[in-house]
């Protein structure tokens, strides 16, 4: 009985643990490829946008060995189609580089994009609600 328990046990902690997102990795962490990652306008000060809500980025890679990770800044932008007169929402890609992610220790579930280069935090992030 305690075998099939501990087997029980293995088997659902594997499950769980792909639904991680966020890794720790020391001094940063790991973010999951794929994941969708938004500016939050109250706390990110550096960068300042009239429509930060249609702008967010997007995880390319998995962590390399020196902590830095490939992300994609995207865009949402409107386009009217004068034949069929519907307007579509379409993502564009705008730039891509490499970043680092520390967990910003004010705010919990939030990070903050690191630059490698000068160790500037770029914005404060978190992963975007299901309307993007």
């Amino acid at each position: 009985m305690s075998g099939y328990l501990l087997v029980l046990t293995i088997v659902i902690g594997f499950c769980l643990s792909g639904f991680t997102q966020f890794v720790d990795r020391g001094e940063y962490v790991e973010v999951s490829k794929g994941v969708k990652l938004c500016s939050n306008a109250i706390l990110d000060t550096s960068n300042r946008t009239l429509d930060s809500e249609s702008r967010f980025w997007r995880v390319m890679s998995k962590a390399r060995a020196n902590g830095t990770q490939t992300v994609d800044a995207i865009s949402l932008e409107s386009s009217y189609d004068r034949k069929s007169g519907d307007t579509m929402i379409e993502e564009r890609q705008y730039d891509n580089f490499a970043m680092l992610f520390k967990r910003a220790p004010e705010h919990k579930g939030m990070l903050l994009m690191v630059s490698p280069k000068d160790g500037q935090v770029e914005a404060t992030v978190e992963i975007c609600r299901k309307n993007k």
